[in-house]
């Protein structure tokens, strides 16, 4: 691919440059820009990559997409688009098009990426699988992953996430999902989408897409148990788990093809048992052997800052700080509820609830009530309509380590939860010296 394949592609106007190259890579990072890539120059919120051209000409890239006219005299042909946004995701939708690989999809409120990383890990027993890194799951970094496909590759597996109406279903038409999985219906965002049932309708929006694709639900979920798709496999219903026993693992069993499997997993947390359906089912569809399924879960370890848990200095540590919402920090408190060890519980605010926050974070507060023999620390200025006679309340994470700082953590069990803007990965950073 060329600059002129580049120019059809994206609809776009040359303002300069003429020299025919081949496109080694595609970059949105002005400091990642080698010889020969393509430059997208997008506008965030915080930084506009325009800013930057004269730095990207300097490692002689093949190509720069711009949406706004640049007064720079270049052999390198610039490229002037309407929109880069949208100019990354035509070329996403091309590379998708052009290789043609199955995908499968991923969605959901809550469990989105330890279902992707499971999947991903069931798929690869038989498959080289292209998956999305990190939490590249929105309008930029789904094309990104898109970009490194190539003829090696057998599955892609991609996490779709949204904050808003409308943006999954640009993911899933640039996708087009084979495979489309929805994890649950939350109340992440309700803040931004005003009730459960619109995050319902942004959810299945994974199916803009699919045409005639496979949707596996978490039949178990009030809303998706509904779901009236014509290509729905339900979990929970027509794969149903039984059997379930907690001690410091989960297992459980299921019926495949008329037989008896039994599962276990590496957590004590009961909430995850559907995502790990899920990914079973996804696996069982793309003919994986049982026994390799039952490996995989057995040994899957949570992403970073999920459910992780350690021992420091004699101090039990669980950090589920990657992100917050009501469910998961319910779902949290219940595996707390299992240890026996005196409990510090550090909690950030739930953030984008709107409107909702008072009532959701008052819940919390209603659950927080029923664990015995526990510190509770509330981080941020949401929690504060959680009341509780003991609490102590901190404006900030410093506040807070200032105050772990001076008492007797030893044979203590912490927990750290909270919404990613609240960075209480500083707390487990703190806690790990």
């Amino acid at each position: 691919m060329n600059y002129c394949d580049v120019l059809n592609i994206v609809n776009g106007k040359l303002m300069c440059g003429s020299i025919k190259k081949q496109i080694k890579n595609i970059q949105i990072d002005s400091r990642k820009v080698k010889r020969n890539d393509l430059f997208i120059a997008l506008i965030g919120k915080n930084h506009d990559s325009h800013n930057y051209i004269k730095q990207v000409l300097k490692h002689k890239p093949s190509c720069i997409i711009v949406c706004k006219k640049i007064d720079i005299k270049t052999k390198v042909p610039i490229i002037l688009v309407e929109d880069t946004n949208d100019s990354l995701i035509k070329l996403g939708t091309f590379f998708k098009n052009k290789y043609n690989v199955p995908v499968v999809a991923i969605t959901g409120s809550i469990g989105k990426t330890t279902t992707k990383e499971l999947i991903n890990d069931i798929l690869s027993k038989k498959y080289k699988v292209l998956k999305s890194e990190k939490n590249y799951n929105n309008h930029i970094g789904i094309p990104l992953t898109l970009f490194k496909l190539n003829k090696s590759y057998d599955i892609c597996v991609l996490e779709m996430g949204m904050n808003h109406l409308k943006e999954i279903s640009v993911l899933s038409k640039m996708a087009r999902p084979d495979v489309g999985v929805i994890t649950n219906i939350g109340s992440a965002h309700i803040g931004n989408l005003g009730n459960q049932k619109n995050i319902f309708k942004a959810k299945m929006e994974i199916v803009d897409g699919m045409d005639d694709g496979l949707l596996i639900v978490n039949g178990k979920d009030k809303y998706l148990k509904k779901v009236k798709y014509f290509n729905t496999f339900k979990c929970g219903i027509d794969l149903c788990p039984y059997n379930i026993k907690i001690n410091d693992k989960v297992s459980f069993d299921l019926i495949i093809n008329n037989k008896n499997y039994h599962f276990i997993y590496n957590s004590n947390n009961i909430s995850l048992i559907m995502n790990f359906v899920l990914a079973i089912k996804v696996g069982l569809l793309f003919n994986i052997n049982v026994e390799d399924i039952k490996e995989v879960v057995k040994n899957y370890q949570m992403p970073k800052e999920r459910m992780n848990v350690y021992v420091k200095n004699n101090i039990k540590i669980i950090n589920d700080c990657y992100n917050a919402s009501y469910e998961s920090v319910i779902a949290i408190l219940d595996v707390l509820k299992c240890e026996k060890n005196e409990k510090i519980v550090i909690l950030g605010d739930i953030l984008e609830l709107g409107k909702h926050s008072k009532t959701i974070h008052k819940k919390i507060g209603k659950k927080l009530k029923q664990l015995k023999n526990s510190t509770i620390l509330l981080v941020g200025s949401e929690v504060k309509y959680i009341k509780g006679k003991h609490y102590k309340y901190f404006n900030s994470n410093k506040e807070l380590i200032d105050y772990l700082k001076k008492i007797n953590l030893n044979s203590k069990t912490i927990l750290i939860k909270g919404s990613r803007n609240m960075h209480l990965e500083e707390v487990d950073n703190f806690l790990k010296i």
